[in-house]
This record gives structure tokens, C-alpha cells and sequence, in this order.
């Protein structure tokens, strides 16, 4: 990690007390089973360290992402299951045939969820970088490995405890009240605010390519230093020394509390020469009260850059092609397109918004946008398995209909399954320190969009072609 081993450690503290918080509202929401859950997650996240060290990996801030979506897929699968079973137990079935049912039913939702989400994370690790590619590599372990905590570890303890006599009755919380509203009527008003996102998006994605945005070193080019001082210092007077020894374009940036310095310096130049040794010479000359010394150096060529942003643009697409073909296959064409366009969406939608506040755009900035592409496409799935099976069980209803009860049959899933996501992106905004600000800002946004979308976007997007439904 070119922020240093500070930024790391944040990001780690970050993510700890995100998932304490998760695992403190599965208890809390599911009693018995969230007890159930928590411990299939950490046995998850366990094998998953295990996995990054037999395969040698770097635990770095975009594997820290990977690790965040494998937790919420996580919660996602054991929500699906639970709330399943909440549906069977208002049936009046049995305790046993409640939780036979409800990981069966479960199933499909869980494995197509995954599935979508592996194959972005195949495309990323084929065509994507160094970061990119360990964000893959931890996402596709976290991935397997979820499937067999939830759907084989979570089984067995629920067998253990039918067999040994130790449970006899499961009880679930709820402050979410069964839903009925009518979704189709709003689509117009919802396609006219994704219309206005999809445009913001487009127009950042332009200026991006024009590099007017606010680039960062990953995809301009230039040099990223660290430096750590024994003293606090002042960031105006380091500017204006370096302004006036020929730096006038140089960024400067304080870790607040830390006594550190962070310096970009953007150069179109692929020699990038001795920079980093003037600037660190002309600190210690102008600061030298400050104790300045250099923690970590970045420098990426302008070719490099390119090359970074050109890779970065193609696995996105590449990964949303190989979503679009895999659920065609499973649902049909308009759910492939449906989904792909709604996930398109939201990426144009959380970079419109991050460049209309002038985030700085770097490979970390890529890595929460294809962590919003996994999470929103899980979340656009399930809806579609929902919307499936009860175009199956009642082939006569109105396609319009069946949407509406669909998307209001799975919504106490999708609040849920936000809120705990949600616990973990807040920790990692508020206490994962300025190298993750960016990032979880970019995820905390995009958090809010793919829930939107997944159902005011994608499901009602199903109905375009079928006018006569």
C-alpha cells in the first residue's frame, strides 16, 4: 500500500469495528440464527486469510474492499434464508420444514447472486492491475468460501441442533412491516431521476477522458510521497516554499493528527528524474525544524497511466458483458439487459457524484465503483429470482403485478441487508482515515444508489418491451 502501513492498520480498524456492529444486529434482528450466521461469517473471513496466505496475496486497502462485499454478500445470503423462513413459519409450517424450505427456496437467489459477482471479479483479475487483481483474488476466495459457510456450515449446525433436541423454536425480530406498495406507479417519476444521474455521469466520464477531471497520480502520472514529521508543521508554508522553487502545480495534503504529509505532483513527463530527493532535500532545508522523512514513494509514468485507465475501463465492461450473458441464460434477454443497465447506472451515477465534489480519481476510487457493481448486482438478482419464481407459481397475473409483489415480498431482505452493509461503510468513512476517505465516501453513496435502483430501475425495466402486459 503506497499510503503506508498507517493506513492499513485504519482501514483494518475500520473494517473490525464495522463487522462488530454487523454481528451485534444479527444477533439482535435474529436471535438464535443471527448467533448461527456470525459464526458461519467468521468462519468465512478465518479461511479467508488462510486462502491470502497460501496464495502469498498482500492484504492491501482494495483487499480490504474485497473483504467488506464478502461480508455483506454474507449477511445477504443468511438474510435471504432467515426471512425465507419467516415466510414459512407465517404459513403455519413446522420448525424443521420451515428451515428445509427456507434454504431451498433461498438457494437459486444465493448462487446466481454469487455467480454474477464472480464473474466480475474473473474479469477484473484477467484484464485489471495490480490493485484490481487483488481485489479480484480476495473477492472470488471470499465468494467460494461464502457459499460453503452459509449453504453447507450453516446446514449442518441447524441438522447438529435437530438432532440433539437443542432447538425448538426460532424467533425473528421485525420493525419491518410487510409492504404494499405500488412500485409501477412511480416508474416514470424514478426512469426521469435516473435519466438525470446516468446524464451527470456521462458528463464526468467525459471530462475524465479529457483529464480536466480531478485525477489522481494512478491516471495522470506524476509522483506520490509520505512523508512523517517529528513536529506539526503548517501546510501553507510548505506550498508556498515549494511553489516558489518551481512546484506550482504540487498538491499537499495532512493526515490530521498523524504529523504527516502527503505530496502529489502530476507530470506528464514519463522521466519523472530526482524528484522525490529535491522535494525531500528542499523540506528538510526550508522545514528542517520539522524533522521531516519520507515514509513511501509512488512514481507512474504517463504511458503507465494510460494503460492503468484504459485496463480499468475495459474490465468494467468486460465484466458487465459476462453478467448480461450469464443472465440471459439464467432469466432470459430482458433480465440480462436489465440488470446490466441498472448496474451501468449506478457506476455513472456514484462517479457524476464524486466528480461533482471534486473527488480525486484513482484506482481506489475504481475499486469501490466495481465493489458497488458486485453488491448492486446481487441485490438486482435476488429481486429477479423473486420476480421468476412468481411468474412460475401464477402464470395468469399481470406482469405489472407480479414486479410489485415481488419487489414487496423481498424488501424487509433489502433494507436489511443495506443497513448491515451500510454499519461497515460508516465505520470505514468516519474511522478509516484520509487514504480510505474517498473510497468509502464513493461506497457510501453508492450504497444508496444500488438499492435504488434495484428497485425502482431494474425491476420496472422488465416491462419496456411488454406494453401489453
Amino acid at each position: 500500500a503506497s499510503l503506508g502501513q498507517d493506513s492499513i492498520d485504519k482501514g483494518m480498524f475500520s473494517g473490525i469495528v464495522g463487522t462488530l456492529l454487523v454481528i451485534g444486529f444479527m444477533i439482535f434482528y435474529y436471535r438464535v440464527s443471527g448467533v448461527i450466521a456470525n459464526i458461519a461469517m467468521a468462519l468465512n473471513i478465518l479461511l479467508l486469510f488462510v486462502g491470502l496466505a497460501l496464495f502469498g496475496a498482500t492484504l492491501t486497502l482494495p483487499g480490504i474492499a474485497g473483504i467488506i462485499l464478502t461480508i455483506g454478500m454474507a449477511v445477504d445470503a443468511n438474510v435471504l434464508i432467515y426471512e425465507r423462513m419467516r415466510d414459512e413459519f407465517a404459513l403455519g409450517r413446522s420448525l424443521r420444514a420451515g428451515v428445509d424450505t427456507g434454504f431451498s427456496r433461498a438457494f437459486s437467489s444465493i448462487i446466481d447472486g454469487h455467480i454474477t459477482t464472480l464473474i466480475t471479479a474473473f474479469a477484473l483479475f484477467l484484464f485489471g492491475t495490480g490493485p484490481i487483481k487483488g481485489f479480484a483474488i480476495t473477492l472470488s476466495i471470499g465468494l467460494m468460501l461464502n457459499l460453503f459457510a452459509v449453504l453447507f456450515f450453516c446446514r449442518i449446525v441447524y441438522d447438529v441442533l435437530f438432532t440433539y433436541k437443542k432447538l425448538n423454536k426460532l424467533n425473528f425480530f421485525s420493525f419491518i412491516k410487510k409492504s404494499n406498495f405500488d412500485f409501477m406507479r412511480v416508474r416514470k417519476i424514478a426512469y426521469s431521476i435516473s435519466v438525470a444521474f446516468a446524464a451527470l455521469g456521462v458528463v464526468a466520464f467525459i471530462q475524465i477522458v479529457r483529464g480536466q477531471a480531478n485525477m489522481g497520480v494512478d491516471f495522470s502520472g506524476g509522483i506520490l510521497l509520505q512523508y512523517k514529521a517529528e513536529k506539526p508543521f503548517a501546510l501553507d508554508e510548505i506550498r508556498h516554499a515549494l511553489q516558489n522553487h518551481g512546484y506550482p502545480g504540487v498538491e499537499l495534503q495532512e493526515v490530521t493528527g498523524q504529523n504527516e504529509l502527503i505530496v502529489k505532483l502530476k507530470q506528464s513527463d514519463e522521466q519523472l528524474g530526482n524528484i522525490s530527493d529535491e522535494i525531500t532535500a528542499l523540506l528538510n532545508k526550508e522545514q528542517a525544524d520539522k524533522g521531516f522523512s519520507m515514509e513511501s514513494k509512488s512514481e507512474i509514468g504517463a504511458s503507465t497511466s494510460a494503460d492503468l485507465r484504459s485496463k480499468a475501463v475495459i474490465s468494467i465492461i468486460l465484466s458487465m458483458i459476462g453478467v448480461w450473458i450469464y443472465l440471459a441464460f439464467r432469466f432470459d434477454l430482458r433480465f440480462g439487459l436489465a440488470a446490466a443497465a441498472a448496474t451501468f447506472h449506478d457506476v455513472l451515477a456514484v462517479l457524476g457524484i464524486c466528480w461533482l465534489f471534486d473527488k480525486e480519481f484513482n484506482l481506489l476510487i475504481i475499486t469501490a465503483l466495481l465493489t458497488l457493481a458486485g453488491y448492486s448486482l446481487n441485490d438486482t438478482v435476488v429481486i429477479f429470482d423473486r420476480i421468476r419464481e412468481n411468474r412460475r407459481n401464477d402464470p395468469e397475473l399481470r406482469f405489472h403485478e407480479i414486479i410489485n409483489n415481488s419487489i414487496n415480498q423481498v424488501l424487509a431482505r433489502s433494507i436489511i441487508t443495506s443497513l448491515t452493509v451500510l454499519f461497515t461503510v460508516l465505520a470505514l468513512f468516519f474511522l478509516g482515515g484520509s487514504a480510505i476517505h474517498d473510497f468509502s465516501f464513493a461506497l457510501l453513496v453508492g450504497l444508496i444508489i444500488a438499492a435504488y435502483s434495484s428497485i425502482f430501475v431494474a425491476a420496472p425495466m422488465l416491462t419496456l418491451k411488454r406494453r401489453s402486459s
